[in-house]
């Protein structure tokens, strides 16, 4: 039927195998190249670094799970639509971060750190109502009588990010970094307006739409019409003629990092100003206005009446008819920040803890994260986390570094229950990175520096 369609649809966005960009692992392995994108202070020891290709990925779906939809009936899976939007709350969310980071190259000169680097960034966001699913699955009778938001807030970005950073030791005990990123977008679709109110009368079953709906895009979104709309937008695609479009922007990394003795400290802010314009292929489309439409239950009856799905389709056409403009705009980055401290207990074990916040979509969104190393011996660090997030507390990750000679590897993921247990699982995380890493760059001390060592 129609209804399972939009409904799988809807559901997809949020089970995408490949949005939150809390990384709490990576902060703490403050020698680990990959750190240097959550700090621009800190840096790893050897005088070159090279950055080899790696992905970090993080999926977030609050309130719900793939078993709380999908339940096994007589031996076959089946969609529970209704158990499933019993156990929302009134605002859900869905948000997927995927980086794609391709090269990167660092160098100790003294007391200064350059490096360059480019990665692919996709982000995507979705807030949405309880009665948005109800009202597209159960239909507006429940609703007579009453006047209910269902406008949903959305965001799928992608863009390329290309580098430049210097950190510099100002003191024995503090080193400040900085980062200018210039970005360069791939693809665009938001809503910087979000209001959509239905109203079911009880006096003749009418119904009223209050709209101040607008949803902007770049080479993503395309309508002409309710026969003929194409949405293309793909997680992780790399077309190197995008990599210098027109929609660009800037952001900037500050940081620092601060040690005394077995005690050390780091904060960061990221993507400081980050916005892009968005000017190539753009439309708008908009609903502004009150509508009205005659007849009860219409969502549910047309969903489930396939005979008179056209007729309603074409009324309904008729009545919510969107505007089209080419208007220019811009979207911003979310903003972040860390702050974390960190205990070197003995030359093989290592303790930590951070606390991170985010400011995306005017909500700002925190965690707290504790953190255990283990260096068993030059070859292999072992590490593992815990964390508070998204009002949940079952969030237990775990990191390995393998160092092979020159060759680096970093593996971690901050939520090892979705690979134990992944249909019960709200979030799923991970970061794989390679590096190759040369010469042992020798601390250079003056003569104040070495009184106060």
């Amino acid at each position: 039927m129609l209804k399972y369609s939009i409904l799988l649809v809807f559901i997809s966005l949020g089970l995408l195998p490949a949005m939150a960009q809390q990384e709490l692992s990576t902060p703490f392995f403050r020698e680990l190249w990959q750190a240097n994108r959550t700090n621009p202070a800190l840096f790893p020891d050897q005088k070159y670094v090279l950055g080899l290709p790696g992905i970090y990925n993080n999926l977030l779906v609050t309130n719900i799970t793939y078993n709380d939809l999908v339940t096994e009936r007589e031996g076959q899976k089946v969609i529970n639509v209704n158990q499933a939007i019993d156990l929302l709350e009134a605002n859900n969310l869905i948000r997927e971060n995927l980086d794609i980071e391709t090269i990167s190259f660092g160098v100790k000169l003294g007391k200064l750190h350059l490096n360059l680097g480019h990665a692919l960034k996709y982000n995507g966001f979705l807030a949405y109502p309880k009665t948005l699913p109800q009202l597209v699955w159960q239909g507006n009778a429940q609703f007579i009588g009453q006047t209910v938001p269902f406008g949903p807030d959305l965001h799928f970005l992608g863009y390329h990010e290309f580098s430049a950073g210097a950190a510099y030791q100002l003191l024995p005990f503090l080193t400040v970094g900085g980062k200018v990123k210039y970005l360069s977008g791939i693809g665009d679709i938001s809503t910087p307006n979000t209001d959509l109110r239905l109203t079911t009368s009880d006096d003749i079953y009418q119904l009223k739409l209050n709209a101040d709906y607008v949803v902007n895009s770049s080479g993503t979104l395309q309508y002409d019409g309710y026969d003929d709309l194409a949405f293309n937008f793909q997680f992780g695609n790399f077309e190197s003629d995008q990599m210098f479009s027109t929609n660009t922007g800037l952001a900037f990394d500050l940081g620092a990092h601060l040690t005394f003795g077995k005690l050390d400290f780091s904060i960061s802010v990221l993507d400081i100003g980050g916005r892009i314009d968005w000017k190539e292929d753009v439309r708008n489309y908009s609903l502004q206005g009150e509508y009205e439409y005659q007849g009860l239950d219409v969502a549910q009856g047309i969903l489930d009446n396939q005979s008179e799905l056209g007729n309603a389709i074409d009324s309904l056409k008729d009545v919510y008819q969107p505007i089209e403009t080419s208007r220019e705009y811009s979207t911003d980055i979310p903003l972040r920040s860390y702050l974390s401290v960190g205990y070197q207990m003995s030359d093989q074990i290592r303790l930590g803890a951070l606390f991170y916040t985010e400011n995306y979509r005017g909500e700002t969104y925190g965690a707290l994260a504790l953190n255990g190393q283990l260096e068993l011996n030059k070859l292999l660090t072992l590490g593992v986390t815990y964390a508070y997030r998204q009002e949940r507390f079952d969030n237990f990750g775990l990191q390995a570094i393998a160092t092979l000679g020159p060759v680096q590897v970093y593996a971690a993921t901050d939520n090892i229950l979705t690979v134990v247990n992944p249909a019960d699982s709200h979030s799923s995380n991970f970061r794989v990175g390679l590096n190759l890493l040369f010469g042992k760059a020798a601390p250079i001390l003056d003569s104040a520096e070495r009184a106060f060592y």
